[in-house]
């Protein structure tokens, strides 16, 4: 049954369900199951099924930190996410190029985030031309082009800068962080 209320949430989309929270719902029935059965009958098999969902539970919990991000060492690399459901929460890359390519993202009616890390090397993220931007960019030594804001030098931090696009405010919402060590950051449409 809690299964059911929790995949029903999900599936309604009233609510962003990870798949640990699948998880938790079955170590919450184990749970109350014990609390019960301790006082009307015999639920030590129980037992094992909790700790069977308690390692699950660890399991997905690890695996969602490791898969809502891309990393990446060396050379150059392009990302296009084709949905903001296949889209990470935080992509990384060490050494060369990386290119961010949103443009083919529909944005209307979400509200998202993603955060993007470059040790050495230039970065580029191409939004579409109607997503609300907002971008808090950070370069220790470089440049920062975010949008119509230049900047560079040693700790070059433009701030947080705002993007409604040419048709003003309205479909959807993206904030994205960028952190570079050394090279170069640039937000375009």
């Amino acid at each position: 049954m809690a299964l059911g209320l929790v995949a029903a949430l999900d599936l309604a989309n009233f609510v962003s369900v990870k798949p640990s929270t699948y998880f938790f719902g079955v170590l919450v029935t184990v749970g109350l199951g014990l609390l019960v059965g301790s006082w009307f009958g015999r639920a030590r098999w129980l037992i094992a099924l909790g700790f069977v969902a308690a390692a699950a539970l660890g399991i997905s919990t690890i695996a969602e930190h490791e898969v809502g991000r891309y990393e990446t060492s060396g050379s150059d690399v392009y990302w296009q996410p084709v949905s903001a459901q296949t889209m990470a929460e935080r992509y990384e890359h060490n050494f060369g190029s990386a290119v961010l390519d949103l443009s083919k993202v529909d944005f209307t009616d979400q509200n998202e985030a993603i955060t993007v890390h470059v040790s050495f090397g230039d970065l580029k993220v191409i939004v579409p031309p109607d997503v609300d931007t907002t971008v808090h960019a950070e370069v220790n030594a470089g440049d920062a082009q975010i949008f119509d804001n230049r900047s560079s030098g040693f700790q070059t931090s433009p701030g947080e800068i705002v993007d409604l696009g040419p048709d003003g405010e309205g479909g959807g919402k993206l904030n994205i962080t960028i952190k570079v060590n050394a090279g170069s950051a640039e937000v375009h449409r």
